[in-house]
């Protein structure tokens, strides 16, 4: 049951958040400051947000609907990740620093000309705001099974706080929060899942495992080894081109050096390889203590009964208050994705459209204010497309965002991804590239018929709602994008030679950029490592001594308050240290601006 605390605890969160907005908006003195925090941010933090990026409360809403139905088979999607990052550590993070540039549009520009610029800020803008308005959807579908109202309502009140956030503090704003609520997420997700344990009715780890049915870890009961495969191989291809292409550079961009892209790295890495436990076992635990889930929230998520399954157990183990630090920490992992979405969205809209096209010789103070319009707008699109999206969805959200990036993201990003690798193409190969990859997605997803693909390679047998509805639904259109996109770009090499000398010009001053390594002093990066360390210090400070405050809520179990000991205390002590460095280090005042990055001026 919802209390007065819970109201309190979660209207100061929205508080802070804009606070923090408010705060750091005399930071973003131009364009380069509110996209990408003017490049001179340290690897701790912009490694939080490339880390939290990467998820949002979808973890805690289709992730989980797909656990309690289908059991660990979904740490495939969470683990793919790995050695996807693992190669950003050791290739690519670097490589996105060094394209220096405010936006990853204009490295498109300077790859693969104009054509391609254009072609990749109008299609991805519109799929980056339906994929933010998914995103709200998550938290909405959360907000309603701990409410008990309508996900239209969540949606509109969520969009109108994320998009505020972003106005007022652009990146600068998303990476200063992102860090507190790094902190939030996973305190408050392993108290959860350590309580839910602790149920009698599951008995620790032991406990649960041997009450669960065997498909939960034996996953060739759900799907045949050969389709299994081949979902492992299609979604480990997905991820491993979509982190690694030229648009997963956003936060990289942000680092401030060589040495801080490739070590900011290492949090997504981590976070990635432990946060899926803790995030799966509530989920499990709904399996054991909630096996008519789907009668108990059908009145409020009708159709998507099983993501209330994380909500589920938070509410029967959480003390008094807490289920509101619960609803915090998921509103800010979706609030760090969107976010970002929106600065990414006007950050492509306004530097690869509006200034090139439509006001060439603007200022950078009407550029900034530009900045802030658009992104309001776009943050009432995300609203609608939530709202519709809540409305028409009929697969699961996890099946769901698997579908839609398996068809609509995969075609755009291999071109991406090449692109950094190999130089001698034309400027056409990128935007052809992508067309080809689109046409093969529509023949896979709306023509292919499943049963007779997989009879090629020995499943003959009639395949099971798993497979065909989730898993092939997945794996197919990656597989033949992969080979018929590789095809196609690579081929257009016999025509490299005949592209304009200025286009082979700009391939080799890229290319001659990723080479080289970024020198803070010559390239004008101020340092902001003091100013960043007292105030996420202070932030921290903050929402730690409040979630210490809230141990005087009566409880029915005394030993429950060790539960906001534990959160608050994290946060506080990190805080603590954080701010106690900032003293430390020698004043420098950060009025030194790193210089406007100049797109080059290329031909198509």
């Amino acid at each position: 049951m919802i209390t007065i605390y819970d109201k309190l605890i979660m209207a100061f969160y929205v508080v802070f958040i804009l606070a923090i907005g408010l705060i750091f908006r005399r930071l973003s003195k131009n364009t380069s400051d509110y996209f990408r925090c003017g490049g001179a941010m340290p690897w701790w933090i912009t490694g939080t947000s490339a880390w939290l990026a990467t998820f949002s409360a979808w973890a805690f809403t289709g992730a989980a609907g797909k656990v309690y139905l289908a059991g660990t088979i979904v740490m495939i999607v969470f683990y793919a990740s790995v050695p996807a990052t693992l190669f950003v550590v050791c290739y690519t993070g670097v490589r996105f620093r060094r394209m220096r540039v405010v936006t990853y549009v204009e490295a498109v520009l300077q790859r693969y000309g104009r054509g391609t610029q254009q072609f990749y800020t109008y299609i991805r803008l519109v799929l980056l705001l339906f994929f933010s308005g998914v995103g709200i959807n998550s938290i909405g579908v959360f907000i309603s099974a701990v409410f008990h109202v309508p996900v239209s309502s969540s949606l509109i009140v969520l969009g109108a706080t994320v998009t505020l956030v972003a106005v007022v503090g652009g990146a600068w704003a998303v990476l200063a929060s992102d860090f507190v609520q790094m902190l939030l997420v996973m305190t408050i997700t392993i108290v959860t899942s350590f309580l839910a344990l602790r149920q009698p009715a599951v008995n620790g780890v032991s406990g649960l495992v041997h009450q669960l049915p065997n498909y939960y870890f034996k996953w060739t009961d759900l799907s045949r080894p050969t389709v299994l495969l081949l979902f492992i191989a299609g979604f480990g291809l997905l991820k491993f081109f979509d982190t690694n292409q030229m648009e997963g550079s956003v936060m990289y961009l942000m680092a401030k050096s060589d040495k801080d892209a490739r070590r900011m790295a290492l949090i997504p890495l981590i976070g990635g390889i432990i946060g899926p436990i803790f995030w799966i076992i509530p989920a499990m635990v709904a399996h054991v203590t909630h096996p008519n889930l789907a009668a108990e929230y059908h009145s409020v998520l009708p159709r998507h009964e099983y993501e209330a399954a994380f909500v589920a157990v938070s509410r029967d183990v959480m003390p008094t208050g807490m289920i509101a630090l619960l609803l915090c920490a998921m509103f800010g992992a979706t609030l760090t994705s969107t976010d970002a979405g929106l600065n990414k969205g006007a950050g492509v809209f306004v530097r690869n459209f509006y200034q090139p096209i439509l006001a060439p010789k603007s200022s950078e103070k009407h550029l900034l204010v530009v900045s802030k319009l658009c992104t309001g707008v776009f943050g009432a699109i995300i609203v609608l497309i939530a709202l519709v999206v809540n409305r028409y969805r009929e697969a699961g959200l996890f099946d769901f965002t698997n579908r839609l990036a398996a068809t609509l993201l995969f075609p755009l990003v291999i071109p991406l991804f090449y692109g950094l690798l190999y130089k001698k193409t034309p400027a056409w190969s990128g935007w052809s590239t992508a067309v080809v990859g689109f046409i093969v997605s529509y023949f896979v997803t709306f023509h292919a018929d499943p049963q007779r693909c997989l009879g090629w390679l020995g499943v003959h047998a009639p395949l099971t709602s798993e497979e065909s509805a989730s898993e092939f639904a997945t794996f197919a259109p990656v597989l033949a994008d992969l080979v018929v996109c590789s095809i196609w770009f690579f081929g257009t090499s016999f025509f490299f030679d005949r592209s304009s000398a200025g286009h082979r010009e700009n391939v080799e001053d890229f290319f001659k950029k990723l080479a080289t390594p970024i020198d803070a002093v010559r390239e004008g990066i101020a340092d902001y490592d003091q100013v960043i360390y007292r105030m996420i210090g202070g932030l921290c400070l903050v929402y730690g001594a409040f979630v210490l405050l809230l141990m005087a809520i009566p409880q029915p179990a005394a030993k429950k308050r060790l539960c906001f000991l534990f959160i608050g205390g994290t946060i506080f002590a990190l805080g603590a240290l954080l701010y106690a460095k900032s003293r430390r280090r020698t004043p420098r005042a950060p009025n030194i601006p790193a210089p406007r990055e100049r797109a080059v001026a290329v031909e198509n």
